[in-house]
């Protein structure tokens, strides 16, 4: 497997930094919690429709998905100033590729757009960032970032919620494959003014299993196995229940007013930052 961080990586960074600057031309409304610059307009988040409302604001796609019209709200922008929770589990290390992989590399690449712009970057709780010329100090952050025993995604935000500066922007990067309960406390901090991004980060597998087979799904917290005859029953019962889960994670980012994006541990970065982060809405 190649680096973490390679040139090839790079190189692509300083691609979709140029895309961001063109859709931001191109749309006159700046792009959603990324690559922010002062003086352009910011997605704020959801709010229901009420009569008299700008319908050229309706969100269509969550029309669609919710059937039930909510109306997209933004705000003049200042400079980013972006706090990453990483979700840095074991359960992260699973996957092909493993979601925790792309899941720094998607850390890596808002950074970086925080950074050229002018902002700060940080996780959690770590040493603020300030300035391009503070990158390659960013990826050292991410590279000693990998999944250790015992943390769990829970515990980080309660961290962050409980926080006595709410950050400005606060982006959560993790699988999300936990009851939404976990998540709840982040509805804290959006009241305090805080702009919260989440990405869902999955493996290819997780989202189509194997047709038949054996599985063996391995308790990385647990240090335990469970072996599972996969049938046409029980894989529709998983799909079923996946399904039901990430419906019910975007209706609650789409209640409280966050960005939400799910993208598979082998996608691409451009298309998330210009696709599904710049529409301020899941795809």
């Amino acid at each position: 497997m190649t680096a973490l961080f390679d040139a090839t990586f790079l190189r692509e960074l300083e691609a979709l930094h140029e895309a961001v600057l063109r859709l931001r031309g191109s749309t006159g409304e700046g792009l959603t919690r990324s690559g922010r610059s002062a003086g352009q307009t910011e997605f704020r988040g959801h709010r229901p429709y009420t009569l008299g409302d700008d319908v050229r604001r309706l969100d269509w796609n969550a029309y669609g998905r919710l059937g039930r019209l909510f109306v997209r709200e933004f705000e003049r922008e200042r400079k980013e100033h972006l706090t990453l929770l990483l979700d840095d589990s074991r359960s992260m290390a699973a996957g092909d590729p493993p979601k925790e992989r792309f899941a720094r590399q998607v850390a890596a690449a808002a950074g970086f757009l925080a950074l050229k712009s002018g902002g700060t970057t940080s996780l959690c709780g770590g040493v603020l960032l300030e300035g391009a010329s503070r990158f390659a100090r960013w990826l050292d952050v991410l590279r000693a970032a990998q999944p250790q025993a015992g943390s769990t995604l829970a515990r980080g935000i309660l961290a962050a919620a409980a926080m006595a500066r709410a950050p400005s922007d606060l982006w959560v990067i993790s699988d999300f494959l936990e009851p939404l309960a976990a998540i709840e406390p982040l509805a804290a901090l959006a009241r305090r003014r805080c702009a919260v991004t989440l990405v869902q980060v999955l493996a290819p597998q997780e989202l189509a299993p194997p047709q038949r087979g054996t599985l063996d799904l391995h308790g990385l917290e647990e240090d335990e196995t469970l072996r599972l005859e996969l049938d046409a029953s029980s894989l529709t019962a998983y799909r079923a229940e996946l399904e039901r889960h990430l419906e019910q994670l975007e209706a609650l980012a789409l209640r409280h007013g966050w960005t939400y994006a799910l993208v598979q541990s082998n996608g691409d970065l451009r298309s998330l930052f210009t696709g599904a982060l710049a529409a301020g809405a899941a795809p």
